[in-house]
């Protein structure tokens, strides 16, 4: 491809697609994406029956999406658009050529406990020691970058399939609030060029829907503290390769009317990622690896988990065919774990607007006494684009 999805997008973002100027200096600027995301539970079952079952709120066969939103879709519920269908909006202003404030807020369809009410992604301020300097400094909320696409989970047009895999994408915390520094240089004479970034911060989410909707079914609260994390990105171009470490301190608990209730307080936590893409000539090639530890002997802690992704697509003029496998899996029981291929077919069918089609099939390896959300055949379709 001779532009990466992500560069495109972000050329979007930046003003290439036509943002709005507020100012007549063009100091402030208005940009947005949105995507119109439907889709259909084709079948399912679990633990080898066939019969509907229940899930907390859900009438399965069913299937989860966006963990972080717990975005259900339910087989008795047909084609439904209110799960993942979204508008975003990022407002920039520019103070001097090294001074800049950004906030991104998004319009979700699906916010339990929220409904309409826009919610604050981004809100930061960014300096420059110099218009050109390959240092940037930044401080306020941001997404924890954990993943390759965490910058751009909710900007659809940045990747080939309808939704980064959810085997692979998902936890209760998902923002900081905090400061990062970012420096970015050319290796050498070669064609590589690295990004070195750190950040630290936290953030608490009360009555989190992670926790609250699929675990619980009782409000939940989560708190990230003390998180200290960085990663590095090396490109040529035509290899796109990233590794990332964070470590925090979780406490997650709830408030009972006989006092607080805590699961974990304050316990030690790592994640560390890896990332390996290919964008060379048609083809693409994605890959991750997630590993999350939260261990402690003396309170008998050993949550261990593993996630990771593969997918190879081909690029034929407007249309990015692509197969992707993930999988998620913990390593002590009761062990929860998936499988899940997919299909999509991305066609570029008009200035930054694609339209998606995907098929998944997802495979429930867990061992719980009861039934999770089970094996799926789900049908998504997505028109997604930046303005």
């Amino acid at each position: 491809m001779k532009k990466t999805l992500i560069a495109m997008a972000l050329a979007a973002l930046a003003g290439a697609a036509g943002a709005t100027d507020l100012t007549d200096d063009g100091t402030l600027k208005l940009t947005g994406f949105y995507n119109l995301t439907g889709a259909r539970v084709l079948s399912g079952k679990a633990q080898g029956s066939g019969a509907p079952w229940d899930y907390m709120q859900w009438k399965c066969p069913c299937t989860v999406q966006n963990w972080e939103y717990a975005a259900v879709y339910e087989r008795s519920e047909g084609w439904q658009v209110n799960q993942e269908s979204l508008v975003g909006f990022q407002l920039k202003k520019e103070f001097s050529p090294t001074l800049s404030a950004t906030a991104q807020v998004v319009v979700r369809a699906h916010n339990p406990g929220h409904g309409l009410t826009p919610t604050l992604d981004w809100a930061y301020l960014t300096w420059q020691p110099a218009a050109d300097s390959a240092w940037t400094f930044q401080a306020g909320q941001f997404r924890i970058p954990l993943y390759y696409y965490s910058d751009y989970l909710y900007i659809g047009y940045a990747y080939p399939w309808v939704r980064p895999a959810p085997d692979v994408y998902g936890w209760p915390i998902y923002a900081y609030q905090g400061a990062n520094v970012s420096y970015r240089t050319q290796l050498g004479q070669s064609d590589w060029a690295a990004t070195f970034h750190l950040w630290t911060g936290g953030y608490t989410q009360h009555n989190d829907t992670y926790d609250t909707k699929i675990y619980y079914a009782t409000p939940t609260h989560e708190s990230w503290k003390s998180m200290v994390g960085g990663y590095v990105s090396a490109n040529n171009g035509i290899f796109d390769v990233r590794a990332m470490l964070m470590h925090y301190k979780d406490t997650t608990w709830q408030d009972t009317p006989a006092g607080r209730v805590s699961f974990v307080d304050g316990q030690s936590t790592r994640i560390a990622g890896l990332s390996a893409n290919v964008d060379y000539k048609n083809w693409l090639v994605k890959s991750e690896l997630d590993r999350y530890e939260q261990v402690d002997a003396g309170k008998g802690l050993n949550n261990v988990y593993k996630y990771a992704l593969v997918g190879v697509g081909y690029q034929y003029e407007a249309w990015t065919p692509m197969y992707t496998f993930s999988r998620y899996t913990t390593i002590n029981e009761p062990i929860e774990a998936r499988n899940t291929q997919y299909l999509s077919l991305r066609w570029d069918f008009r200035k930054n607007t694609a339209l998606k089609v995907q098929y998944d099939v997802s495979k429930d390896k867990s061992h719980y006494s009861y039934p999770f959300f089970g094996d799926s055949r789900l049908l998504s379709v997505s028109l997604q684009g930046v303005f």
